[in-house]
């Protein structure tokens, strides 16, 4: 039962899993300190939240990972998915640990072909908040 639950529960080993490890892993060389993975508050969910290397700016990171450049991993980077990463800030904003914060929203694109090298582009103030 418990072997049952860990698969169900756990994505370890999946491609998307392995992207955001990289995309954190990349994050950290370059100066952002990591501070959640897969944050999940209510609907919505960042796959990381870092603190910028200015050590003020909040920057939640949408991590898209594919083994294929056709279509680019960039397409993931959809309204939808910018309306939920931006009401997840709103709702960090209001939390005392964030709050006076400015925040940032950064995409990270990986194409990782089976048994190849990945090539990982980020992207920095992606886009800008509808809020």
């Amino acid at each position: 039962m418990i072997r049952l639950l860990r698969k169900l529960s756990v994505r370890r080993g999946t491609l998307g899993d392995k992207g955001e490890r990289l995309a954190a892993r990349w994050l950290s060389r370059h100066g952002y300190r990591i501070l959640h993975h897969n944050y999940t508050l209510g609907k919505d969910e960042a796959d990381l939240i870092a603190l910028d290397p200015d050590g003020k700016t909040l920057v939640i990171v949408e991590v898209k990972t594919r083994t294929d450049a056709e279509p680019p991993p960039e397409v993931g980077f959809n309204r939808d998915k910018q309306y939920r990463m931006a009401r997840l800030a709103s709702r960090l904003a209001k939390m005392p640990r964030f709050r006076d914060r400015p925040i940032r929203f950064d995409a990270v694109a990986i194409v990782w072909p089976k048994g190849a090298k990945p090539h990982l582009r980020h992207y920095p103030s992606a886009f800008e908040s509808p809020f």
